[in-house]
């Protein structure tokens, strides 16, 4: 009997404990929605709110740190933690073990509301017309009173976190204000004329139009000195090896990319960006001259290497950087991507097969490229929400009406979500775009898209009489060199 009872007692125990460790509460915008709890260590798990946003997180398996979780961004997990989450409002609120962390967390964020916004831009508006001799201390005060915030918690890794997190999140944020500071809310007329000029009507000149009316906006300027002393707070005298705030800090990982890209356009690396010209080849050597700590550098090698695979056409250059990643690696998701890219390299360099698509015209008539066998196809990859690809659009004509007769298919692909399926239709029509235009069949995922590594657009694309693969990264309509190049060939 006293067997028994002991047994009772662990396996209630083990129920209480699951029990516990869990996060609940009611968030309206859940509602009938899933949102993804996702830390920086690669953990990534969907939680589903029923239909008035009630959720449930177990946190049994959970390693303390800090996670993503939908709108409501930063939240700090342990294995023992058991609170609930409200949003009342316009704000979270936590009740219950683990709730002083992330209220705390709410509340260091309470001062920055007006400094972010929603002006698309990083920051807001208002932020962006602030002389830095005002906004700085303003962040600085952000930083300190963080400071004094985070000696609430008992917890010493927390405290660690929120302070050393603070200073990345006023450096992110001072990226943000450099990049597009002086930008004028009030002055964004022109530029909304110049994009809504129709297609049709768009001159010769309309990218210097755009390029003067985008330029327009800002109505001042950051001086020389100022510019430096922000890039000194936002670049220097600091770590690029703390593995804990990496796995934790979404805002230092991100400055550690942007560190990278201000590095590589240092005049003193001039040289060797004029000896490599491959910027990835280039942050490969920085991340291994300056990145000693293996997480680090293992995952800022996979990105580099990854992305140097995908954007490179030199067939020399890609197998240098496969193999220089490949002998290192330890990760198994990290290897497993860039042996997808490789292959998806091999797939697509000059003369090989381009690999068959089957999409749908405006009219809902599937056409693959295996039927346009026998021409020349150009593509081009677009969608309608993209302003570089709109600009395209009248030298594409141009060249289609040039050509028209002769053995050469233009193809537009659009990448638009298939949500938007009736937005192309009509953009389509409305503005009579010629050639074949289709849609692909999950936006920029789509199968073939992946093949060429379509990550950014306008992309487009040479394929030859045969089905072979003439140049996988073609000029645009708009570079002179495309017409030469077509010269070449018997249209």
């Amino acid at each position: 009997m006293k067997s028994k009872l002991i047994m009772f007692a662990a396996v209630l125990m083990i129920f209480s404990d699951v029990a516990y460790s869990q996060v609940s509460g009611i968030i309206p915008s859940m509602a009938d929605s899933v949102w993804t709890l996702e830390n920086n260590s690669g953990f990534k798990v969907k939680i589903k709110g029923d239909k008035e946003g009630h959720f449930l997180i177990d946190l049994t398996k959970i390693k303390e740190g800090t996670y993503l979780f939908g709108d409501l961004e930063e939240i700090y997990l342990k294995p023992d933690y058991k609170f609930t989450i409200k949003f009342n409002e316009g704000k979270f609120h936590f009740e219950g073990k683990g709730s002083l962390e992330n209220n705390l967390i709410q509340e260091s964020k309470i001062s920055l509301e007006k400094v972010f916004g929603n002006s698309g831009y990083g920051v807001s508006f208002g932020t962006l017309l602030t002389e830095p001799g005002i906004f700085i201390p303003q962040l600085n005060k952000y930083s300190e009173n963080t400071k004094q915030l985070a000696k609430q918690s008992k917890n010493i890794l927390f405290q660690q976190f929120l302070i050393e997190d603070a200073e990345f999140v006023k450096r992110y944020i001072l990226y943000c204000y450099t990049r597009f500071y002086g930008l004028d809310s009030s002055k964004m007329a022109p530029l909304k004329k110049v994009l809504g000029i129709p297609i049709a009507d768009r001159k010769a000149d309309y990218k210097n139009m755009l390029a003067e009316a985008y330029q327009s906006q800002f109505s001042k300027k950051l001086l020389v000195d100022e510019k430096t002393d922000l890039n000194k707070i936002m670049y220097t005298a600091w770590d690029l090896n703390n593995e804990d705030l990496f796995k934790n800090s979404k805002y230092y990982r991100d400055m550690i990319t942007y560190r990278m890209d201000y590095l590589v356009n240092l005049p003193e690396n001039k040289t060797l960006k004029d000896s490599i010209k491959n910027e990835y080849l280039i942050k490969l050597r920085l991340v291994n001259n300056l990145i000693k700590n293996p997480y680090v550098n293992e995952y800022h090698n996979y990105i580099y290497s990854n992305g140097g695979i995908n954007r490179t056409k030199d067939s020399v250059q890609v197998t240098d950087i496969y193999k220089s990643f490949i002998v290192k690696a330890k990760n198994p998701a990290y290897i497993n991507d860039v042996e997808k890219s490789y292959q998806n390299f091999k797939g697509r360099a000059t003369k090989s097969v381009a690999p068959d698509f089957n999409y749908p015209n405006e009219d809902g008539k599937m056409v693959s490229l295996k039927s346009l066998k026998g021409k020349y196809v150009y593509i081009d990859i677009w969608a309608t929400w993209c302003v570089p690809c709109i600009a395209e659009i009248p030298a594409l004509k141009k060249l289609e009406e040039q050509y028209r007769g002769k053995n050469i298919q233009f193809v537009s692909i659009s990448v638009d979500n298939i949500s938007d399926k009736m937005k192309w239709v009509n953009y389509v029509k409305e503005n009579n775009l010629q050639g074949l235009q289709l849609m692909a069949d999950n936006s920029i995922n789509s199968a073939f898209m992946k093949t060429f590594a379509v990550s950014t657009i306008p992309r487009f694309l040479l394929i030859g009489p045969d089905g072979a693969i003439i140049d996988n990264d073609a000029k645009r309509p708009t570079d002179v060199e495309l017409v030469k190049k077509l010269a070449t060939f018997k249209l």
